[in-house]
């Protein structure tokens, strides 16, 4: 027994070591496979998407990321507003903040929502009636006054917005009556204003600047880093994230820009977050949407020829609703010379003519009372921003970018606007060529009128929209030597004249059809300057074909002079999108050439049948009144189409 004991006891050890180590096994197994999941369900509920542009939530200003190129940014759908005693300004908390780790502070609700006397319209699709809110008013933004923005007047910082009483609109298909609840007023804003946002170093700020007529900025390409200096107020602005994606090739057409703006179109949530609290203007807009959608046919009309548009019918009915019902509120806020400063001569001219009419005294579209508004107008100029602000070879456009934000944080910490849809009904027109980066991130909800508008740079179709860019060479006379010869008495093929060194496609351009290498194309570096710059427009009015060929940037004043002088565009420019894209068939009118194309020019030129060239020139001549600057505004003019473009966007963004 005494012998068998050992050899009992080696196999039950055997025994119990392969037990242990087989329990082991399982457990290490198991937790193997479960350890994904469970660190998964421990953090999805504070995982939020942060935007490259986006300022840190601590404020940490070296922990921005610069933009990518393409402008594909991940899309933030936080939208607070925290002041410096840690308070929420905004109307609602975002539901992602609870989740938030202790680093952030707690938020308070302070405000209630929004109070005119509305009795409810008839019935709206889709209405969701919590956002309709009883017997509210705006909200009571908390935020003590951040420090200085300069040239704010102070005069107005006490101002707080009407809440005049207001009368239902008419009543509305599908409109579900209970959704909307009486005594449901448009916000006014209780806050007191800030007594200052913190200014801009005043070392980069010029003193008694003159603007030059003709003056170019000696660097064109922006940088694309975002602000690294955070003020009091740290705001988060979602950047639009693109539905589109690129081509292999980089470059998209004028179809597969058509086919991104109608699927943009279907997928309008995606642009534009739900208001906070729905206003009667909101209704309206809902309402012109319905009735732009269901416009008649009618293409008969004797002003507007039919090929010329993507659907004439609706774009009529849009025009007529616009001029019926469209109230703007232009932001009185800010002083000169970035703010209110219009410039109505050169090739920034665009942005400033539309400035002067919308803030001119009789202008129809505009109302004081910011409670009616539809859109809202932040009138700066791009130019004079970078006139003012930019230090020459610093290559930094931080400070101008600060600027704006700075405010924006202003506004919408006096008045409650923006704060409810997030900048959506917000508008600007910025002709400067960096708007785009200067704007992508805290105004990315914003609709953009801009003259640089690059796929590759951020625009996002359905939301911005493409200003037409505009050489006023005589302000007091702006249709001075309009016109060109008839088709019949045009003997130049193609004409083409400007810098030879302004960004890469022009010297290609001249490589290959410089130094009258074809008498047919005339395509020359910059001419010698005469009196009234008559070489030059004597080659467009007696041209076939214009070239319009980018410079640093996509755009080009060359598009709408070519159209001024009777003469088809050929518009040589990968991912430009061109002046009312939204409206205009630009394809009837206007030739698009890929870059890459260069060597094939005449070539493609030639092959277009005689008959089809004079049609679109026939063409160009009845488009030309959507391009035309007037004293007086006129029907269809250019001040009418880009209000209409912004208003177009708007109303097919509508959600609530």
């Amino acid at each position: 027994m005494s012998r068998e004991f050992p050899w009992l006891w080696k196999v039950e050890s055997r025994r119990f070591l392969w037990l242990l180590g087989l329990t082991f096994a399982l457990i290490v197994t198991f937790q193997y496979m479960e350890l994904p999941y469970a660190i998964s369900s421990i953090f999805s509920s504070t995982k939020i998407p942060i935007s490259r542009n986006s300022t840190s939530l601590i404020g940490d200003s070296t922990s921005a990321m610069a933009p990518s190129p393409g402008g594909d940014d991940e899309e933030v759908e936080v939208d607070q507003i925290f002041d410096s005693s840690l308070n929420s300004s905004a109307p609602a908390i975002s539901p992602i903040t609870a989740t938030l780790p202790p680093l952030l502070p707690t938020l308070k609700e302070n405000a209630t929502a929004p109070a005119p006397s509305a009795k409810s319209p008839a019935a709206l699709p889709g209405l969701n009636p919590s956002l309709v809110k009883e017997n509210v008013t705006s909200p009571a933004p908390s935020a003590k006054p951040p420090a200085a923005l300069p040239g704010l007047n102070p005069s107005l910082v006490n101002a707080t917005a009407p809440a005049p009483s207001v009368e239902a609109p008419a009543a509305l298909p599908d409109l579900n009556p209970s959704l909307v609840k009486e005594n449901a007023t448009v916000p006014v804003a209780s806050a007191k204003a800030p007594v200052a946002l913190p200014g801009i170093n005043p070392s980069p700020v010029k003193e008694n600047v003159t603007l030059p007529t003709t003056s170019k900025v000696p660097e064109r390409n922006p940088t694309k880093k975002n602000v690294g200096d955070v003020s009091p107020i740290v705001r988060f602005v979602p950047d639009v994230k693109e539905n589109a994606k690129m081509p292999d090739s980089g470059v998209m057409s004028i179809a597969e820009m058509s086919k991104q703006l109608r699927q943009n179109r279907i997928s309008h949530n995606r642009l534009a977050k739900k208001p906070k609290w729905v206003t009667k203007p909101d209704l309206e807009l809902l309402q012109a949407k319905y009735d732009i959608e269901n416009a008649p046919i009618d293409d008969k009309d004797p002003l507007l020829y039919a090929p010329l548009y993507r659907n004439v019918s609706m774009f009529k009915r849009s025009y007529e609703l616009m001029e019926k019902i469209l109230k703007v509120y232009a932001y009185k806020e800010g002083n000169k010379p970035i703010m209110h400063s219009p410039i109505l001569r050169g090739i920034y001219a665009s942005e400033g003519w539309f400035m002067n009419i919308i803030e001119s005294n009789n202008n129809k579209f505009v109302t004081k009372d910011p409670a009616k508004a539809h859109l809202f107008y932040l009138p700066f100029s791009s130019r004079m921003l970078e006139v003012t602000l930019y230090v020459q070879d610093s290559h930094s456009h931080r400070n101008l970018i600060k600027y704006l934000k700075d405010y924006i944080d202003f506004i919408s910490a006096k008045y409650p606007f923006w704060n409810r849809t997030s900048g959506a009904d917000h508008f600007l027109a910025a002709c400067h060529d960096w708007a785009p980066s200067e704007t992508r991130t805290h105004m990315a909800k914003s609709i953009r009128a801009l003259c640089n508008s690059d796929v590759k740079e951020g625009f996002v179709f359905g939301k911005d929209t493409s200003l037409p860019e505009t050489y006023v060479r005589d302000p007091k006379k702006p249709l001075s030597n309009m016109g060109g010869k008839s088709a019949n008495q045009r003997p130049i093929l193609a004409f083409f004249a400007g810098k030879p060194d302004h960004g890469y496609l022009r010297p290609i351009l001249l490589s290959y059809w410089g130094k009258n290498k074809d008498p047919d194309l005339k395509i020359f570096g910059k001419l010698p300057r005469t009196k009234g710059n008559k070489n030059y427009l004597q080659f467009m009015k007696t041209s076939k074909y214009c070239i319009c060929a980018k410079g640093f940037e996509v755009n080009s004043p060359r598009v709408v002079e070519a159209i001024f002088y009777d003469c088809v565009p050929v518009i040589i420019s990968d991912n430009f999108v061109p002046p009312f894209f939204e409206v205009l068939n630009w394809e009837s009118f206007a030739i698009f050439i890929p870059e890459k194309d260069i060597p094939n020019l005449k070539k493609i030129l030639m092959s277009i049948p005689e008959r089809q060239y004079r049609s679109m020139q026939m063409r160009v001549k009845k488009v030309q009144k959507h391009f035309l600057w007037h004293a007086k505004p006129e029907k269809y003019d250019m001040f009418h189409m880009i209000l209409h473009s912004i208003w177009y966007n708007r109303v097919f963004q509508i959600s609530v």
